[in-house]
């Protein structure tokens, strides 16, 4: 997944023990993908991977710790875009789960996205998304935690061109990373498609 992707990061409201992670997310409903594993020792980055695949989509997880560090504190969630709507579901369904286990945050990281580009339209920010003063900064960041409601996530109010995208897909097809996507997007003439999206918020 790559430019289809709709991203969240998800905060535990506290720190998660490294040895806990894989227990955690499995209880929650996510598959540990062992042999994505990277790093060995406490002195190296260690990467996390998860998945829940089915007919409604895949939803995929991330999770990654620094050296040194023996507690996480975020990890990243995400589906395409391109998927049937009722991966939104799956997706809200795992994050009821893990919530009921570990309490958590969520950030929709499009609503930042999707704000950042009408404020460079309008003229107020420039290409590079500079121009804004801290204040402003953290009312944005504030408008990207979003509860967690799937109701409201479908009500789409700030009328995000990719959220809207998914929620019209009644059949979609499961996208992953690596060439298997990039190909598939080739034969399927999408390239345009995703700037087509993409330039509507602008």
């Amino acid at each position: 997944m790559g430019l289809e992707s709709y991203l969240f990061n998800i905060e535990f409201k506290e720190p998660i023990p490294e040895d806990k992670i894989v227990t955690l997310l499995h209880g929650a409903g996510m598959t540990h993908l062992v042999n994505r594993n990277s790093g060995e020792t406490i002195n190296d980055f260690r990467s996390y991977y998860f998945e829940i695949r089915s007919e409604q989509g895949l939803t995929e997880a991330h999770c990654l710790l620094s050296p040194l560090e023996t507690t996480l504190r975020d990890f990243s969630l995400r589906f395409s875009i391109l998927s049937p709507k009722y991966v939104i579901d799956q997706t809200f369904k795992f994050m009821y789960e893990l919530d009921a286990y570990k309490p958590i945050q969520i950030i929709d990281t499009e609503i930042r996205n999707h704000v950042y580009r009408k404020l460079r339209n309008e003229g107020k920010i420039d290409q590079s998304f500079e121009g804004l003063n801290q204040d402003e900064d953290d009312k944005i960041e504030t408008l990207c935690y979003i509860p967690l409601d799937l109701e409201m996530f479908k009500q789409n109010d700030l009328a995000i061109a990719k959220r809207q995208r998914l929620l019209e897909n009644e059949t979609g097809i499961i996208m992953e990373g690596g060439e298997k996507t990039i190909d598939l997007v080739e034969k399927e003439g999408l390239f345009r498609r995703f700037f087509g999206w993409i330039k509507r918020e602008l």
